[in-house]
């Protein structure tokens, strides 16, 4: 058991499962566009760094140029939408709540208005000291100055805390930041992309985290 202060988590394929409001977001600004709606599947894959990413990597190639269209036709559906599925993968609250002595924060790239309304509306908001989202910091993931932020904040020695995420661009931090990380098999990637990443732990229930720090 690893002794343990802070938790840093991503939120979209770790705490939330939110993929099929994103999908359907990103397909309702492709429509209004006048582009071909995308698979699920293949919006899944776009998932992690962000809307403006995310958007970008759904218009056709040589559409890019409407990227700030695109952005805010999201954002506007998005917006009324995003709980329409949304919900929290298992165990999420009752871990929380066993580390509930534990400082635990939030660094997505989501934005922030956004992430703020689902942690609430999913009773969550309260276990978290800090949420930082994709435009809280000038460097979003895979820069560790997210992490480096909260770190500061809380005044907490990266030896003491962990990273937990989906993606490779949650360990990416998390190493490039000096702290323990974890990555989620049930997220948005695939186990052998997560394992490529070299996270110190690999996850297949949020719960295991018990298991792993004290």
């Amino acid at each position: 058991m690893i002794p343990i202060d802070l938790f840093i988590f991503d939120m979209d394929g770790t705490l939330i499962n939110s993929k099929r409001d994103l999908a359907v977001s990103t397909n309702f600004a492709l429509r209004e566009l006048g582009f071909p709606e995308l698979s699920p599947e293949e919006i899944y894959a776009y998932i992690g760094d962000g809307i403006h990413v995310l958007m970008m990597r759904s218009l056709p190639e040589a559409e890019r140029r409407r990227l700030e269209e695109a952005v805010n036709l999201f954002r506007s559906h998005y917006g009324e939408h995003l709980l329409d599925t949304t919900c929290l993968y298992p165990h999420v609250r009752e871990t929380l709540e066993h580390f509930r002595a534990k400082k635990k924060t939030i660094a997505t790239n989501k934005p922030l208005d956004f992430a703020v309304k689902i942690l609430k509306s999913l009773g969550i908001e309260a276990y978290f000291d800090l949420v930082l989202g994709g435009e809280s910091t000038e460097n979003r993931k895979p820069h560790p100055e997210p992490a480096e932020r909260i770190l500061r904040e809380l005044q907490v020695p990266q030896g003491l805390a962990a990273m937990v995420g989906d993606s490779p661009v949650d360990i990416e931090m998390g190493k490039r930041a000096g702290l323990i990380t974890c990555a989620v098999t049930y997220g948005l990637r695939g186990r052998e992309e997560l394992e490529r990443a070299g996270p110190d732990f690999l996850l297949d229930g949020f719960s295991e985290l018990v298991q792993i720090f004290v």
